[in-house]
């Protein structure tokens, strides 16, 4: 952790001070400062900054600590937790006192059931019992659109150009 460049130059200020100015008053913007009333102003402010510096360093020696803490307690507590499901799944008074929700069951409509069954056996009958390269071919003649691109203006206007014969 660095500390503030200025309580780093008040440091140099206090120890000028004591040494060249020791039983002085000086003015500084319209302002009379008696030498010890400085070096106690300078002094606050070198205090009050190694007291931030000194707590951010505890605040990041903690945070590691409860990141290291969490990473040793987060495999126990998804087991935990899965073991408490699994056992009071259909118990919401019991699973509100872990302050976890019973699973969410999704409900599939007809409609979503048999559109899936539908793309299921066109997969089926597109990918039979082929290799992967001829699944992958298959797979990506499924994803094309069903019904082709109306040809553009353009593609209409333009003539086909005969390829030359070869000789």
């Amino acid at each position: 952790m660095r500390i503030h460049p200025l309580a780093a130059q008040v440091l140099g200020f206090i120890s000028g001070l004591q040494k060249h100015y020791a039983n002085a008053t000086l003015v500084l913007d319209n302002k009379s400062y008696p030498v010890a009333e400085l070096v106690q102003m300078f002094q606050g402010c070198s205090d009050s900054a190694a007291a931030a510096t000194l707590a951010d360093v505890q605040r990041t020696t903690a945070v590691k600590a409860a990141e290291a803490m969490a990473a040793q307690v987060g495999p126990v507590a998804a087991a935990l937790k899965k073991v408490v499901l699994a056992s009071y799944a259909s118990n919401a008074t019991v699973l509100a006192d872990f302050s976890l929700e019973p699973p969410k069951v999704t409900v599939r409509t007809t409609e979503a059931k048999s559109a899936a069954a539908v793309k299921a056996a066109a997969t089926r009958k597109a990918l039979g019992t082929k290799g992967t390269q001829q699944k992958k071919a298959a797979k990506k003649a499924l994803a094309a659109p069903s019904t082709p691109a109306e040809p553009t203006a353009a593609a209409q206007a333009a003539p086909a150009v005969p390829t030359p014969a070869k000789s």
